[in-house]
């Protein structure tokens, strides 16, 4: 019986990790968030793309979702990349750095998923 209930826990705790975790898309790939906190606000992220595809990147769309230290989802919010005539695009490869500073009350933490990855090429993919 003691091994059933370790199993049904550990079951239930890996499915609540999965849970919050970055998510790639499309041979994008979030590698790191680094989170600034300071007097019970989320004051700001760095987010690490790394383009593993064969073609270069001028947009990401992702939505960050912000929890608290006890894993409560606090906010979430859409946001994006967009290379223009001084930014380059993520080209194959390649690695870009976002930083963005949502200043959320209450939260110490942010997680990446990434919903649609636009290529230079015109192709997008959801």
């Amino acid at each position: 019986m003691k091994r059933f209930i370790l199993l049904v826990v550990s079951v239930l705790l890996a499915q609540l990790s999965i849970a919050q975790q970055n998510k790639g898309l499309c041979k994008m790939a979030v590698n790191d968030v680094s989170n600034v906190s300071s007097f019970g606000y989320l004051v700001s992220y760095t987010v690490q793309f790394k383009n593993t595809s064969n073609k270069s990147v001028d947009g990401i769309y992702w939505t960050a979702y912000y929890y608290n230290n006890n894993g409560d989802l606090i906010k979430s919010e859409e946001s994006s990349f967009n290379s223009t005539s001084l930014i380059d695009p993520v080209g194959s490869g390649e690695t870009k750095i976002i930083v963005r500073a949502p200043n959320i009350k209450g939260a110490s933490r942010a997680i990446i998923k990434i919903k649609k990855v636009h290529f230079v090429d015109g192709t997008k993919c959801e």
